[in-house]
């Protein structure tokens, strides 16, 4: 099979293989032009019935204490007006609504910094990287632009927890339950003159509530001192949302690596051998195995869940396997990571299911290579290059495979002259700024069911603007009804807009939130054969001729017939004045 796919590959690059390229097309477009009293307001729900067929649009145009003024917009899944109903609404009605503002408290968790002449001294009692818990009020603030809530963090009083022998953890690193208010944290015991025989090797899983409150510490007994390589939710990274209310508390995957040892435990453990943990939210472990890496320096990226109840674990690494992965990193450099320093020569993929490991597997870069393609009429060939790689969809297709999306980035580090740009849209000051990426051209793996790469998939991207550069870009897949092929949806960032508020009068400007600033992105895809293992045209839409049409930031697509069957995408124009549906067929 490898062979077959390298040969395509071949044939494919000398033009010697026709490859079909069927054209997505939008079977449907309709434009709809909405009140002035709409357009300044927002639409705060949708509602598709599609046995009914029919779709419901409201808008909020209006509020006052006790209640809103809206405009329903009647349309069929066909997308024709039906006609309009205005209506008043009491604002306990109103999608989401708690009140105009609420509270709710929660903890963040820091480290110390290396201390510097003077303060150095300081190091003896508390060293570099001690655990730092702050207090932080999040203060939710309803927003009449977008239906939703904002939130701004206050932070109060810092606390620094102990260990029973009297001395500080080691930060190495957390997870913030915005369910709870609560954080989960990794860490070790910092080293002490006085205790140094009392000193525990093992790392320590310690859960503070909302109130700062170590309410469990979870000991990780070892008989060889661990390395810590990561630690995260187990899902995809997600942007942030602004009201975490209901949200479930995810599992926690820790991946450990075994140091060198020393004396008596020298070698005791392999370089290739890492732990798995699969813990609570509050600490409590579930999955504790050991994980055997076809090299010794893997460094694990995230952790996925799968349909089936497993857990993708996935990562670049190096080709040796008698390295282990503390000597392996590379030493941090002026505001730059060791992880994103790190250049790999493969990429390891691996499966975890029922508390055992199902599969895992390495494919070098060379093979990445091989198994290139881009869509037709594309001249760049974006690719995997080794380095640490943003991860934002993982997905299973009904034949098995699957398929690993996201998109290489750039670490710059930190500096004192601040982004004026990520400024204006954040509405943060200029000024000093951490470590920060760069995030460009999309990438997607295709893997068998078992590991192994059929294709690596490189799409330029059509807007590489400031906007579309500092943030991840959103995408998903859907399959055809036969499943025999994919297809591959992201949405391109074409900068951002500002929106008006609501006034009482519903007048422009003034009383809620005068302004606020969004992105606007529309849809590039692209349509994979998985017989085949080959990919189509980029097609863009909601590009014409006569202007540009942006999906909703709430409601990209609608959920109108079969997800098997078709893509229904919905937004407007820059102005917000016209509706855009689009029907794009999976066919």
């Amino acid at each position: 099979m490898k062979n077959l796919l390298t040969s395509a590959a071949l044939l494919l690059a000398t033009g010697l293989l026709a490859v079909p390229t069927i054209a997505q097309k939008l079977d449907i477009e309709k434009f709809h032009d909405v009140s002035g009293k709409a357009k300044r307001g927002y639409l705060e729900d949708v509602s598709v019935d599609n046995a009914a067929g029919k779709i419901d649009l409201r808008f909020i145009t209006k509020s006052t204490t006790k209640e809103v003024a809206s405009q329903t917009y009647h349309f069929d899944t066909k997308y024709n007006l039906l006609g309009v109903e205005e209506a008043s609404i009491p604002m306990e009605k109103v999608k989401g609504y708690r009140g105009e503002n609420y509270s709710k408290e929660a903890i963040t968790i820091e480290a110390t910094a290396a201390g510097v002449g003077f303060a150095a001294f300081a190091a003896i009692a508390t060293p570099p990287g001690t655990i730092l818990i702050r207090r932080r009020l999040i203060e939710y603030k309803w927003s009449w632009l977008g239906g939703g809530y904002r939130k701004r963090v206050k932070l109060l009083e810092t606390i620094k927890p102990k260990t029973e022998a009297g001395g500080g953890f080691h930060y190495l690193s957390h997870v913030d339950d915005d369910a709870t208010g609560g954080s989960l944290v990794l860490a070790s015991e910092n080293v002490r003159l006085t205790n140094v025989k009392g000193l525990k090797i093992g790392l320590h899983l310690l859960h503070f509530t909302k109130d700062a409150e170590l309410d469990k510490d979870t000991y990780l007994d070892t008989d060889v001192a661990q390395s810590y390589v990561e630690m995260g939710a187990i899902g995809l990274d997600q942007d942030e949302e602004a009201d975490d209310t209901g949200r479930p508390s995810p599992d926690v995957a820790i991946m450990l690596a075994y140091t060198k040892g020393a004396g008596k435990t020298k070698g005791l453990h392999p370089a290739t051998e890492y732990q798995y943990l699969r813990v609570g939210a509050e600490g409590n472990v579930k999955d504790k195995l050991r994980v055997d890496s076809p090299v010794s320096a893997w460094l694990v990226n995230g952790f996925v869940p799968m349909a089936d109840g497993g857990v993708l674990l996935y990562g670049p690494a190096n080709a040796k396997t008698d390295d282990y992965y503390a000597e392996a990193m590379p030493t941090p450099t002026a505001g730059m990571s060791a992880e994103d320093s790190f250049k790999a020569k493969n990429f390891v993929l691996g499966k975890i299911k029922d508390g055992k490991v199902a599969w895992l597997t390495k494919t070098d870069l060379k093979e990445f290579e091989a198994k290139q393609q881009v869509p037709p009429g594309q001249k760049r060939t974006p690719d995997y290059t080794g380095k640490r790689f943003a991860i934002n969809l993982a997905s299973e297709t009904p034949n098995g495979d699957i398929f690993i999306g996201g998109q290489n980035f750039k670490a710059h580090a930190g500096s004192n002259g601040g982004n004026k740009l990520l400024g204006t849209l954040t509405g943060t000051a200029g000024g000093s700024i951490g470590p920060t990426r760069s995030y460009g051209d999309m990438l997607l793996f295709h893997f068998t069911g078992q590991g192994a790469l059929r294709a690596q998939y490189g799409v330029r991207r059509t807007e590489n603007n400031a906007t579309a550069s500092m943030a991840p870009t959103s995408q998903f897949m859907r399959s055809t009804a036969d499943g025999k092929a994919v297809f591959w949806t992201f949405f391109e960032m074409d900068g951002w807009r500002t929106v008006s508020g609501l006034t009482a009068d519903g007048s422009k400007g003034g009383l809620f939130d005068p302004t606020e600033r969004e992105t606007i992105s529309y849809p590039s895809v692209t349509r994979i054969d998985l017989g085949a293992a080959t990919i189509g045209v980029q097609k863009a839409f909601g590009v014409t001729k006569e202007g540009k049409y942006y999906v909703s930031n709430k409601y990209s697509t609608l959920p109108i017939g079969a997800s098997t069957k078709q893509i229904v995408f919905f937004g407007e124009n820059k102005s917000g004045k016209t509706l855009w549906f689009g029907q794009l067929p999976l066919e």
